[in-house]
């Protein structure tokens, strides 16, 4: 039984969001920290390009199997949009690392998926933010409204 997750990390204490982000982008999906000294320079240079494009999409609580009444799971998600396929499917994906195999890997969405906790919620919202198709919906046809700004 493997349920898919969507791709995250700890922030330390005192550690800004946006560095949080690069730093567990570039350990855990692209294993900069087993890259040569410029390949890293490269992965930090991309990483920095393309990590200013994101919207934020939820920040709050996440149902989560270790949350407790008195200690639980918050998160921030943030959507990185490569439409035209040329910022972020140019990061080449590691799959596995000291015999963990991670799985990494960019898929399409799709209503059949098998998603950890409530990431399933987290990218409807994804879609209703992008005005893209939300495969997760209780009809294909039937999406979330769009809301003027």
């Amino acid at each position: 039984w493997y349920q898919r997750r969507v791709r995250g990390g700890l922030i330390r204490h005192g550690e800004q969001l946006t560095t949080a982000l690069k730093r567990e982008f570039g350990e855990d999906a692209l294993g900069s920290t087993e890259l040569e000294p410029e390949q890293k320079e490269h992965v930090r240079l991309m990483l920095r390009e393309h990590l200013a494009l994101g919207i934020a999409v939820y920040k709050g609580y996440v149902d989560d199997p270790r949350n407790t009444d008195n200690a639980w799971v918050e998160s921030h998600a943030i959507n990185y949009h490569d439409g035209l396929g040329t910022s972020f499917s140019r990061f080449p994906l590691r799959t596995s690392s000291e015999g963990e195999s991670l799985q990494a890997e960019w898929i399409t969405l799709d209503r059949n998926l098998d998603l950890y906790g409530n990431h399933e919620w987290i990218l409807e919202k994804v879609c209703f933010h992008r005005h893209a198709y939300n495969p997760f919906s209780s009809s294909a046809k039937k999406q979330l409204p769009v809301v003027a700004t």
